[in-house]
């Protein structure tokens, strides 16, 4: 007689992530199920959080509908927006019709040289392209009183996994992963020695314009100009970066 399933054969089965990452994951860290039980009982008893859970394939997992086999390129956030409108399980995104925050302006304004001008914050299509927008933490507290570094704790286990199965993928084909701001070069070295990494400051007003350590300062990074000749010389088709999505009314 078989025992419990595990958590990620549960999301696999539902539908809530792509199969694949099942052994990804696991062949990152054999005690990952574990972890992510651990830390899912710790956001529960935290409190309300965001994204916020409105149906069983909750949009918390949203980043990982995207098959590892079908990663190209990662573009790594620290943590969800702290406000459920924009909150969408993807990171910088805000979903369709969203509205553009600051730090996905400057993020545009990089953008600039590959892609029209995008009217709304819905980085969605670039998910077609096999690009992986993660956060390192799936949650933040909805009660700004709390300690959102908590659930970047928590969530550990599964970013550093995350890292090590993109890095196993990017053994046999190219990858590369935008590191923006200190906390996310961290993670670089979970993605060594294949994955390419473009890194610099983070795209927020306070650090756009300001080096990172030894990395460039957001702005003028050309970031996404980068990538693509990068992946052209190693033979390789370039990312569309294109963002065409018409501006909509957001509902109160």
């Amino acid at each position: 007689m078989s025992g419990p399933s595990r958590i990620l054969d549960r999301l696999a089965e539902d539908g809530t992530i792509a199969p694949d990452w099942v052994a990804g994951l696991r062949a990152a860290d054999v005690g990952i199920d574990a972890k992510l039980e651990t830390c899912l009982a710790k956001v529960a008893a935290a409190g309300p959080h965001l994204p916020v859970d409105r149906h069983d394939n909750s949009v918390i997992w949203r980043a990982f509908e995207l098959p590892l086999s079908s990663v190209r390129v990662l573009i790594l956030g620290q943590d969800p927006y702290p406000d459920p409108a924009r909150a969408t399980g993807l990171s910088f995104s805000t979903g369709h019709g969203g509205d553009v925050p600051d730090s996905l302006a400057n993020i545009f304004q990089e953008l600039a040289s590959e892609s029209p001008p995008p009217k709304t914050g819905d980085l969605t299509p670039w998910i077609k392209q096999g690009v992986l927008l993660f956060n390192r933490a799936l949650t933040l507290p909805r009660d700004k009183r709390s300690r959102p570094k908590r659930h970047i704790r928590w969530w550990s286990p599964l970013a550093v996994a995350t890292m090590k199965a993109i890095s196993a993928e990017a053994a046999t084909r190219p990858i590369a992963a935008m590191l923006w701001g200190v906390p996310a070069h961290g993670m670089r070295k979970h993605l060594a020695p294949d994955v390419k990494v473009f890194a610099s400051s983070h795209p927020s007003p306070m650090s756009v314009l300001r080096t990172a350590g030894a990395e460039p300062a957001f702005r003028g990074s050309d970031p996404f100009g980068r990538v693509n000749r990068w992946f052209v010389s190693r033979e390789a088709a370039p990312i569309d970066w294109t963002l065409l999505e018409s501006a909509q009314p957001r509902v109160p």
